[in-house]
C-alpha cells in the first residue's frame, strides 16, 4: 500500500513541526516562536515533515537499533539459560518482551 494512500484524507497538526526556538544571550535562556507556514523556512519544515527524513513518534524504529536490541535480549536470555543449566537450583529470570520494545526502548 503507497504512503500516500495511508494518509489520504489525514489532517495535519503543524504547530510542532513550525515551531522553532532561540537563545537570548541577556536572559540565557531559549525563547520559542512559530515560523510562518508560507515562508520559505516553513514550507521547508513542512516538506521536511511530509518526507521520509522526519523522524516522528509514528514512524518505525531503525533496524539497526532492531537488530542490537533483540541480539541483547538474546544474549541475556542465552546467559540465564546457562546459568539455570550449571546451578538447577537457581531461578531463570528470562526477559519475556513485547515485540514493539525496541520501539519503547528507543523513544
Amino acid at each position: 500500500m503507497s504512503r500516500t494512500y495511508r494518509r489520504r484524507g489525514e489532517r495535519h497538526e503543524y504547530r510542532w513541526v513550525l515551531r522553532d526556538s532561540l537563545f537570548d544571550p541577556e536572559s540565557r535562556c531559549f525563547t520559542r516562536y512559530l515560523i510562518d507556514r508560507h515562508s520559505p523556512e516553513g514550507r521547508r519544515a513542512i516538506a521536511r515533515f511530509h518526507s521520509d527524513a522526519e523522524v516522528t513518534m509514528r514512524s518505525g524504529v531503525p533496524h539497526w537499533f532492531c537488530r542490537i536490541f533483540k541480539r541483547r535480549q538474546r544474549n541475556a536470555d542465552a546467559r540465564e539459560l546457562l546459568r539455570w543449566l550449571a546451578d538447577p537450583d537457581r531461578d531463570p529470570l528470562m526477559q519475556s518482551r513485547h515485540r514493539h520494545s525496541a520501539k519503547w526502548a528507543w523513544w
